[in-house]
Order: C-alpha cells, then structure tokens, then sequence
C-alpha cells in the first residue's frame, strides 16, 4: 500500500537546488544509450524506493508518467524494455502499463537487475521475455491486506492464502476433519480478522490469478500456452508461502517464465543503472526524521547542556519548588524547522525523466523533562519534470 502524506503547508520552503540529481541523469543517460544499442529497443526505468521510512510503492499516479514516456517513443518503434525495480503496490498499475505499452510496440522485454515483487513481478508477466541480473528476484503475486482492529494502532496483514493453510493445516495436522469443526475453525478467523476482509482478500486473490494468466497471454498465444499461462499463474499465487519469498533467474525459468540467457554485457549495464539509481534515492540509509534533525545546525541547542544549580539546604519548601519550576522552563528548547527531501520514484529514458518528490519540514522541541518531541510535516508531494542532458 502506498504511503500517503498529509498535506500541510508551512510558510517557508527551502528546496534542493538538484545539482546531485542533474549529475546522475545524466551518467544514466549514456548507460542508457549503451543498453538500447545493445537491445535495439527504447528504453524506459521505473524504480520505486524501498528506502526504510521512505518507501513507496507502485501506483496509479504512475500511469500519466508512463504515458508521457510512451508518447516520447520513436514512431516506428517496434521493441521496448522497461527496467522495473519494486518491492510491488497496486496490481492494476501492472496490467495498465502493459495494455499501454502494447498498444505502441509489438514486443516487451522486463529487465530486472534488483527486486520486482508482488505486482512488479505481474508486469514482468506480461513481456515477452525476462531479463534477470544474477541479483534479480521475482515474487508472488498473492495479494496481501491490511485490517486494523477497532481501537488497534497496528494493522494486521494478511492474504486469502493465509486462510487456506490454516484450514489445512487444522485438517492434515491438528485432524478436524468433520464439517463442523471447520466450520467452527473458519469462524474463529473470520472473527480474527472480520469476514469483510476475509471476502476482500479471496476477491483480490481471485483478481491476482486471473490478472497472472491474462498477462502471461498477452505474449503466449498457442493454445496449448493457455494451460501453461494458467499453470504459471497459479504457482506464483500459491506456491509459496511467504509474500516476499524470492524467486530467482533459475527458479523462474523452472516456473515456465520467458527468462532469457545470460547475457554479461546487458547485466552489468543493468546493475550499474541500479546502482546509480539506488544511490540518488539513498536506498541503504535509513530516513528518519530524529536523524535529520541530528544533522542539522539546529542538533546543538537541542542537546546544550541544562543549567544546574546547587541549593542551600535551609530554604523554604515554596522556594525550591519555584526554582526547580524555573530551572524545568528553561531546559525547555525550541528550534527552527530543518528541511527535508527525498524522491519516492523514478522514471526515466534518454528521452524524458521524471520524479515523484516529497518535502517537508523536521519540527522539534526538548521538553521540561529533556526528551525531544519530533515530528515532521509534508509540504509538498508529487511528481516533479527533470531536464534531461
């Protein structure tokens, strides 16, 4: 699910005059060009981040930048490659960019140089061949939900696969067999997780399967494909049992998927792509806003020593109370706003680029009791044009 922002606005916004950002587009661009000469197609990157408090996933916003990406294609284009890093998100963004893309060229290719999970690895379904860099992994498509109980502040997740190995395993391991019993089992986890959801997650697991195969026929188009397309489908549903189980460049083609030999000269072209990407969105340091604010000119008020004073014994209970008051309002600290940035998604060609972006600001005060009270407010959310060199 994708992370959405509030939206308040403070007066003053300091912005990133993008230096570092112009510097890496355009290193990207040559390695673009080297990699569409080798594949003799265009090229187009879609990376959302997976950076810890600072993810996102794929989603609907995406598509009007795909649009602009396909509308910048050569006339007579006839191949394409998109190069897809995501950890996955809604999975009708997947089928979307696919129909899209396959009404302007023939043939589509997915390069996967990281991870492409969950609808990620759907949009993969859909190219007529699959490019995997030795580090690449594919996932499941089993869709997964989130409920939150009623006065709970975390949500549980889940997915309709869940219900189904509890079922079985209350039959095969605990021995209910008999109708009532597992009827009473099933009833106990409706209750669990409300059967709403229970009917939402077999409904999206239901879409997830049949959205697999219809993607998987967009490019298997023998009869005899159908079965397979189906077979595929359902093995990325159900046979694994864990969401984010990784299926690698081996373990894919065993599946049946169109994944193409090695090839060294594309794979290190992907792997520097990523690597340059996964540097400009910071993937490997963590976001945090006490961490921003810590490397802000603004950490040293916050953590200047307390004024201590050493009092007389003999004085009156009232007095001491007053001083100890004063001494508490003036361990109190506030601080200016630190400024913050960061790019959520990436999408890029030779030919266009573009960011989804989100600003804000690190508000902070030490308390009475020296504990800093953090929080940090979005300013601004959205998609942002790069130039490219």
């Amino acid at each position: 699910m994708r992370t959405r922002h509030d939206r308040q606005i403070l007066p003053v916004i300091t912005i990133c005059t993008g230096v570092q950002e112009a510097m890496a587009i355009a290193q990207r661009v040559a390695l673009y060009a080297e990699l569409e000469t080798l594949r003799e197609r265009p090229l187009i990157v879609y990376i959302t981040s997976s950076r810890y408090g600072a993810s996102s996933m794929m989603a609907g916003d995406a598509i009007p930048e795909f649009q602009d990406q396909l509308e910048r294609l050569p006339a007579d284009t006839k191949k394409a490659d998109v190069l897809v890093v995501s950890n996955g998100g809604d999975p009708t963004v997947a089928w979307r960019v696919i129909t899209l893309i396959r009404e302007r060229v023939d043939e589509v290719g997915v390069l996967v140089p990281q991870a492409a999970y969950s609808a990620a690895t759907l949009l993969a379904l859909g190219a007529n061949e699959i490019i995997m860099h030795p580090n690449g992994n594919l996932g499941p498509v089993d869709p997964q939900i989130s409920v939150r109980k009623h006065g709970e502040k975390e949500a549980q997740q889940f997915g309709f696969e869940e219900l189904a190995g509890f079922l079985e395993f209350a039959k095969k391991e605990v021995g209910l067999t008999d109708q009532e019993h597992r009827l009473a089992i099933f009833e106990l986890f409706c209750k669990e997780v409300g059967a709403v959801p229970v009917g939402v997650a077999a409904r999206s697991s239901l879409l997830s399967l049949t959205m697999g195969e219809k993607l998987l026929r967009t490019h298997m188009k023998a009869d005899a494909d159908t079965q397979r397309a189906k077979a595929i489908a359902e093995s990325l549903n159900k046979a694994f049992f864990h969401h984010g189980y990784p299926v690698g460049r081996k373990e894919a083609r065993e599946i049946g998927l169109p994944v193409a030999p090695s090839n060294a000269a594309v794979e290190g072209l992907m792997w520097k792509i990523w690597q340059d990407v996964e540097t400009e969105l910071k993937i490997r340091k963590p976001f945090s806003p006490h961490f921003e604010l810590m490397a802000s000119a603004e950490a040293g008020k916050l953590l200047a020593p307390v004024q201590q004073v050493n009092l007389p014994a003999a004085l009156p209970p009232q007095v001491v109370q007053q001083l100890v008051q004063q001494l508490l309002q003036n361990a109190v600290v506030d601080v200016n706003p630190v400024d913050f940035e960061f790019t959520t998604t990436v999408m890029e060609s030779r030919r266009h680029a573009s960011r989804e972006m989100l600003r804000g600001k690190v508000l902070a005060t030490r308390m009475p009791d020296l504990n800093l009270r953090v929080n940090a407010v979005t300013t601004l959310a959205g998609w942002e044009p790069v130039a490219v060199p």
